[in-house]
């Protein structure tokens, strides 16, 4: 099992001039200590009001006002303050960009941080955002296929020709290629649609959450029975979750079932938990030594 923690990119702990020095303490504390990956996460635009119902709680996590950093900025940012820990987001919408455009950011990032890029991506749920961008709700599904295959594409053939609903290339080139070939793509998302866009194009799951770890056991056996019914390996297929846990000693106590159930990385949600910035590097520090990080 891999273990994850969340940059201060976004919330309160991303407000104030001195957020380039938060975040720099985050990474460099997780590459020392041994977590495998940093997350982040993305909304370009937000509306003043949401009216979408928030699909993972009861409200949306933080006031529409605070910040939010942008994602590929920041991981190549992170990228050189770091050795060894991978670079990540939970998640990337992808219908929200051009996926010629994002394949070059990624490509550039996955190159010049040595192959620790580890790309999260789904569809999106905030109607109100599409709307902003101009960007059909109806179809992100569709869109979300066509990019992950147009992203691959690109990344790894040397002549791309790419026949598709909304992107077309011909006799198209793009260099450089990323390190990894390709990157791995980890998909999130819990919809029906969801898990089984994991099951036929993702590396990985990036589970949301569940009430309950049954039922976060019975999500990724579906998961695993769609893959091999789509003739792939289910065991290949990667999960990151924390289980819903609400504390650092919750967490430690659901690793093993965690473990039996499937998940591979784990996220140690200590921006969430923290009472202030320097307990969220307190609690870093308490989860990698109580959990042999790097041991």
């Amino acid at each position: 099992m891999r273990f994850g923690t969340t940059l201060p990119q976004f919330g309160p702990f991303a407000a104030g001039a001195d957020v380039a020095e938060r975040i720099a303490r985050v990474a460099r504390t997780a590459d020392d200590l041994g977590y495998d990956v940093l997350w982040t996460a993305e909304h370009l635009i937000l509306p003043y009001e949401i009216r979408t119902p928030y699909p993972y709680g009861a409200r949306f996590p933080f006031p529409v006002t605070d910040p939010m950093l942008e994602v590929v900025s920041t991981l190549s940012w992170v990228a050189a303050l770091t050795r060894r820990v991978r670079l990540s987001c939970s998640v990337m919408i992808l219908p929200y960009r051009h996926p010629v455009v994002l394949a070059k950011e990624l490509a550039t990032l996955d190159l010049l941080s040595d192959g620790r890029l580890l790309l999260g991506v789904a569809g999106g749920w905030l109607a109100e955002e599409f709307e902003l961008l101009g960007v059909p709700f109806r179809e992100r599904g569709a869109r979300t296929d066509e990019a992950i295959a147009l992203l691959l594409a690109l990344w790894t053939e040397e002549r791309v020709n790419f026949d598709g609903r909304f992107f077309r290339l011909r006799d198209a080139v793009a260099f450089p290629k990323p390190a990894q070939q390709p990157p791995p793509i980890w998909i999130g998302g819990g919809s029906p649609a969801a898990l089984r866009r994991v099951a036929r194009l993702g590396d990985g799951w990036i589970a949301t959450p569940r009430p309950t770890l049954e039922a976060l056991a019975a999500d990724v056996a579906e998961i695993r029975r769609l893959a091999e019914r789509a003739g792939r390996d289910p065991a290949a297929i990667g999960v990151a979750s924390n289980g819903a846990a609400t504390s650092l000693d919750d967490l430690l106590a659901r690793l093993p079932r965690l473990e039996k159930i499937g998940v591979t990385i784990t996220s140690v949600p200590v921006l969430f938990w923290a009472r202030s910035f320097t307990h969220a590097l307190e609690l870093m520090e308490e989860f990698a030594r109580r959990a042999g990080l790097g041991a």
